[in-house]
């Protein structure tokens, strides 16, 4: 390969690394692709082709700045807080709507705060399961597995469940840490026979999904299908959670987008089903900042 040829191809490799949203490594690359030409006997006379280069480099430069800005926000104020939970609760029940109110603070990446909420709605006796679930994936969120499973334990202490449902979040916290590539010693639940003559309670009629397969209609990579681990649930409506690293990927969704080609993945079951974008956002702070918030609601299978 001649020199003409390497500085062409490194050049195109760059290229590739931005238009995937690998920006520092595309910055890597146009900065070895300019020493490479500083240092050389022919191209280092070649002000055209420096400039160019250097011109590239500062092009990312200032994309990541862009995201900087975006990224480094700090922690929302209170009233931001406050506005996040009330645009995007939806439903007319009082119950729900604080459930909503939570889990829209945790998809923007205030962990902390939705923590606080999913703790006061549990002791205050509502949906303790589908809220239970909530504070475990917080947890998981913020990197503090081992926080999730000390939860659980405190859970199984206090008797804070039925023997039946501290079973089924025995379970789920189980496949959510093993996803994480973690074996935990849980506790074992055994479930109580149901007493003589006492009706047992319904749980609530949620169909877990741990993932989910799609069969991307737009972009570059159409027709491809690509998985995602869910990281929030409300019923039929489900959150991912896209990397910054592969914009290419968040760009192929958009809201009001209707996916057609979707599996759905549960520990009991895999279904196909229809579904429709209903959210895309950056997520602005919290350990996941700069990732890709995506939320899709499930409307038919």
């Amino acid at each position: 390969m001649s020199d003409k040829e390497r500085i062409k191809s490194l050049i195109k490799e760059a290229e590739i690394y931005r238009k995937q949203g690998l920006l520092e490594e595309s910055k890597e690359k146009y900065e070895e692709i300019l020493k490479f030409i500083q240092n050389h006997e022919r191209y280092s006379k070649d002000k055209k082709l420096i400039d160019t280069v250097k011109s590239k480099i500062r092009t990312v430069e200032g994309t990541l700045d862009e995201i900087d800005q975006v990224t480094e926000t700090p922690e929302l104020s209170q009233e931001v807080q406050d506005l996040i939970s009330r645009l995007f609760t939806f439903s007319k029940d009082k119950d729900m709507a604080a459930i909503e109110g939570a889990v829209a603070l945790a998809k923007f990446g205030q962990y902390e705060k939705a923590l606080v909420e999913f703790q006061r709605l549990i002791e205050e006796g509502k949906m303790p399961l589908l809220l239970a679930k909530n504070i475990l994936m917080c947890h998981i969120a913020l990197s503090s597995q081992d926080a999730a499973i000390a939860q659980f334990k405190q859970w199984v202490s206090r008797d804070a469940f039925s023997r039946r449902e501290l079973k089924y979040i025995r379970i789920f916290l189980e496949n959510a840490l093993v996803k994480q590539g973690i074996k935990a010693d849980l506790p074992q639940v055994e479930e109580a026979p149901a007493e003589e003559g006492k009706p047992e309670e319904k749980e609530e009629d949620i169909i877990d999904i741990s993932s989910v397969r799609v069969q991307l209609v737009n972009g570059p990579r159409k027709g491809e299908m690509v998985e995602f681990e869910i990281t929030f649930q409300l019923g039929n409506k489900i959150s991912t959670i896209i990397p910054a690293q592969q914009k290419d990927l968040a760009d192929a969704f958009e809201p009001g987008l209707r996916l057609s080609g979707m599996q759905c993945l549960s520990p009991l079951a895999i279904f196909n089903s229809r579904g429709i974008v209903s959210g895309l956002k950056i997520i602005t702070s919290g350990p996941r900042r700069g990732d890709y918030a995506l939320d899709i609601t499930i409307d038919g299978v």
